[in-house]
């Protein structure tokens, strides 16, 4: 009996080792065929890290990837694994690449909060720009990931001198954690929060000095016909407009219904609303 039970639990101790090492392989790379290029898009040298949320892993953009290579919209050239210890290992070059996708994947993303991808995206983004001199690149970010972003940017001043972010696409962020499910954002603009991390993102932005300006696409999800993905209230989202200024931030958000917080980062239809905000040629409408 205790022979089958160690059996089975070394089945399935193999199992979540090789899961574990797939979830980790990154999406395969697919060059852009320039015999075949859309003449309704932008073939830019600006590129564009893929930040994922708590959990998530090489399948999270796995689909955007798939899909725009497939398109020949987009291609990735560049794969970043974080580790545990915070180490940067980088694979591939966005150099002379147009419209270079880099899949971030951290090793381990299982943490209590978002402090620790704060600081590995902190280092990710220091090395993109040190190493491949990179000094400008949009930003696709879901959950906890665009939350490590937004307070990576705000704790660094050689980040906002060094680095341009001319689009940040943020995918069911929450920015303020202490506002409840079901309050109105109006209502909730009265309230005192208990997020001690938003706070510190009031007093850090007032500081605040991008190298130039940033426009900032909200995009959230609704379930059941409410204010919320299911995991992030649209609410806490929104208050990412209480850090912007019109001096240096363009600000637009949509909501988009029976979508849960998963599908964010799977629906069609939003990644093909992302592909025409990074690399369209007709101006989007606010929304």
């Amino acid at each position: 009996m205790k022979k089958w039970i160690w059996g089975s639990l070394g089945v399935i101790l193999i199992g979540a080792v090789i899961l574990q090492v797939l979830l980790l392989w990154g999406t395969s790379e697919q060059p852009l065929r320039t015999d075949n290029l859309h003449s309704n898009l932008e073939y830019s040298d600006v590129p564009t890290l893929l930040i994922p949320g708590w959990g998530g892993n090489a399948w999270t953009y796995r689909k955007l990837i798939t899909s725009y290579q497939k398109q020949n919209v987009a291609q990735k050239t560049m794969t970043i694994h974080v580790t545990p210890t915070g180490k940067v290992k980088v694979k591939g070059t966005v150099a002379k690449k147009k419209n270079a996708l880099i899949q971030l994947i951290f090793d381990w993303n299982y943490t209590k909060d978002y402090q620790p991808q704060t600081v590995w995206l902190t280092s990710v983004l220091k090395v993109l720009h040190d190493k491949y001199h990179v000094t400008r690149l949009n930003i696709v970010a879901h959950s906890w990931g665009g939350s490590a972003f937004v307070h990576a940017m705000a704790d660094s001043k050689s980040l906002q001198r060094e680095i341009s972010f001319p689009k940040v696409i943020l995918l069911g962020t929450p920015v303020d954690e202490g506002v409840d499910e079901g309050v109105s954002y109006t209502k909730a603009q009265k309230q005192k929060t208990t997020d001690q991390n938003y706070e510190q993102l009031i007093k850090k932005f007032q500081k605040f000095s991008p190298a130039s300006t940033i426009t900032f696409y909200n995009l959230m999800g609704s379930i059941d016909g409410e204010q919320t993905d299911g995991s992030v209230p649209n609410v806490q989202s929104m208050f990412l407009k209480n850090l912007l200024h019109s001096d240096w931030a363009r600000y637009y958000q949509a909501v988009y219904a029976n979508t849960d917080h998963t599908a964010l980062h799977q629906r069609k239809k939003i990644l093909e609303n992302i592909m025409q905000i990074l690399w369209s040629k007709r101006a989007l409408v606010q929304k």
